[in-house]
């Protein structure tokens, strides 16, 4: 994706920022959350390190090899989904990596269940 919209010299968004717009139009019109979530690789976002406890533990499935994470609770559905990170990605994400190791990123979506 990010070889599509992004190159170093033309100043363009990412798309994980761009993306932005299109979690907080979810999130507007639908009250459906969605954040993107560092698993084991840098955050280049602070705002991207796990914040919760299912956050916390999704990052331990996906970090384990997982491809998805998810459970339900009294108001809300929550899932959290893996990302591969390709070796595009990791030169900004894992600069200074010494493996060639699977790397991963996450996105987490937040349904509220309607009564």
């Amino acid at each position: 994706m990010h070889r599509d919209f992004f190159r170093d010299d033309e100043g363009l968004a990412i798309p994980s920022r761009s993306l932005e717009d299109v979690f907080k139009e979810l999130a507007d019109r639908f009250d459906v959350q969605l954040r993107w979530l560092a698993v084991n690789a840098d955050a280049m976002n602070i705002d991207h390190s796990p914040q919760t406890d299912f956050e916390r533990e999704a990052v331990e499935a996906l970090a384990a090899g997982k491809q998805e994470f998810e459970t339900s609770e009294t108001n809300v559905y929550r899932y959290a989904g893996s990302i591969r990170l390709s070796s595009q990605c990791l030169k900004c994400h894992a600069p200074r990596r010494t493996s060639t190791e699977g790397r991963v990123a996450g996105l987490v979506i937040a349904i509220p269940f309607k009564n």
